[in-house]
């Protein structure tokens, strides 16, 4: 009698994900915090947690030994927190500053994928943590597992005055289609995405499974994106691949939607966890760059314009710290230096604070700037048809913005690999937005997380920037609980940004 084949990895993480879409199950999650640790299923913490933000917490004893250089998990969790764009309102920013006081012993820390990680969270806290945040249009939803992870954009976008073109937009269009989607929860893995205006390329769009970046047309002045598929560090880096395409504003959630569905229904891309990632379509499969725009265009119905040359900066440490004009004259956005992006509680505060004083251009703006290849929020979603009636889901919402109002002086404030920027204005609407954005300050190729130029005391800082941005009308949208959570809806700037 033979003995029964044993599950690897991959196929017992592939079974998990056919048998349940986490994003249906935060009825579970409201029970196991209700019960306790012990009645929590080991595939919970294996996988269906991730697809919540949540991962099991270290004793930290890794990082000084340890076995096998790693540490123990304790009863303890680390939420990480989704910021499209790295764009959050200053009273959102307080909240996630009394969480971490309440909840992650008084600290938080930015990722280079613009995300707001919250350590040593108890299970229990867990629907508190969850409703306080949606009640301020944050998710944590779709910032782990084997979904398309936060989106990332130029933290100062819309006011960087060389810009070529204000992408922040398209980043909450491409998070609302697929963040809480029972289209796009299974992926054969983790999904990178960035799509920036920025001359700088301060998100790295080289690193990431899909780069958009903007390009004006040689030919007709049109400004559109060119595309790179296939980036990534950790097992066998590799470099975006540019297609030759040259793809308009109006194509470019299209074209997002067809790679996100070519990397779902390539199965030879799940058959291996370590090879899972989309660039092994070319490092294993033997996928070319023409090959992968057919593949688009058959998608979309449509062949793709060639593509034209773009401009990659020279400088392999990218990003807005200091002091720079926006393109609104007379206003200026700060990029601050966040030594290892952790910030305290207290620190969060002033920040907001900061933003409420200055902020202009119809909001104050904290933003989250990148230094890797790491780490907003999407829209909240009904329930999707044939969804289970007993299992309830949560919203998932893009960052929030107030409504526009005349600006009339100030400055802007930001840091650096997390940008926090601000100005003040004299009418309006009150609310007040913090956006984050995390700074790149590495090499593509070297991981580094922290931009290592002109001074060495901005060596593993994280960046944040303060200054004006506009935001949008919120409205109530129905929790899984029945309370009002704030659904924002970002629109697209008016020319003025």
């Amino acid at each position: 009698m033979t003995e029964a084949l044993k599950e690897t990895k991959a196929q017992r993480v592939e079974r998990l994900k056919r048998e349940l879409n986490p994003w249906e199950a935060y009825a579970d999650i409201q029970r196991f915090a209700r019960e306790g640790w012990d009645s929590v299923p080991p595939e919970w913490f294996a996988a269906y947690f991730r697809w919540w933000g949540i991962y099991s917490q270290g004793d930290g004893v890794g990082a000084i030994g340890g076995k096998g250089g790693e540490g123990k998990a304790v009863r303890h969790l680390m939420v990480r927190i989704r910021i499209p764009n790295g764009v959050l309102e200053s009273q959102q920013l307080r909240t996630i500053a009394d969480l971490a006081e309440r909840h992650g012993r008084g600290v938080a820390d930015i990722t280079v994928r613009q995300n707001i990680q919250l350590h040593w969270v108890t299970l229990e806290s867990l629907p508190e943590v969850f409703h306080a945040l949606w009640l301020q249009g944050v998710t944590t939803m779709g910032s782990c597992g084997d979904v398309t992870r936060n989106v990332t954009g130029c933290p100062v976008a819309g006011l960087a005055a060389d810009e070529l073109l204000d992408a922040s937009p398209l980043v909450l269009e491409a998070t609302a289609l697929v963040n809480g989607n029972a289209d796009f929860y299974n992926l054969p893995r983790k999904f990178k995405v960035s799509i920036s205006g920025c001359r700088a390329w301060c998100t790295y769009p080289e690193i990431n499974d899909i780069g958009l970046t903007a390009v004006r047309h040689p030919a007709t002045g049109e400004i559109g994106f060119a595309v790179r598929v296939g980036g990534g560090l950790s097992t066998d880096p590799h470099l975006g691949v540019k297609l030759d395409a040259f793809v308009t504003r109006a194509q470019a959630l299209a074209v997002f939607r067809a790679i996100a569905e070519i990397f779902r229904d390539s199965d030879v891309l799940r058959q291996n966890r370590e090879r899972a990632r989309l660039k092994f379509l070319f490092l294993q499969h033997g996928w070319t760059a023409e090959r992968f725009k057919a593949a688009i265009e058959e998608r979309l119905g449509a062949p793709l314009a060639p593509g034209v040359d773009d401009d990659p900066p020279d400088d392999a440490y990218r990003d807005h710290v200091g002091v720079h004009a926006q393109r609104q004259p007379g206003y200026s956005y700060v990029g601050v230096a966040v030594l290892r992006g952790r910030l305290t509680a207290e620190q969060m505060r002033i920040a907001a604070d900061l933003a409420d004083r200055y902020g202009t251009f119809a909001a104050s703006a904290f933003r989250l700037s990148r230094t890797s290849s790491r780490p907003p929020a999407s829209r909240s979603m009904p329930p999707r048809s044939g969804a289970a009636p007993s299992r309830a889901r949560a919203p998932s919402s893009a960052s929030s913005r107030s409504p526009r109002r005349k600006a009339s002086r100030g400055g802007s404030w930001r840091l650096s690999s997390n940008a926090c920027r601000d100005s003040s204005s004299s009418s309006g609407s009150t609310s007040r937005v913090a956006r984050t954005a995390a700074a790149s300050t590495g090499s593509p190729t070297s991981g580094s997380r922290a931009r290592r130029s002109r001074s060495t005391a901005r060596s593993s800082m994280p960046t944040t920037s303060v200054s004006a941005a506009p935001s949008a009308a919120i409205r109530p949208w129905p929790g899984p609980s029945g309370f009002a959570c704030r659904r924002p809806r970002w629109p697209r700037r008016s020319s003025v940004c």
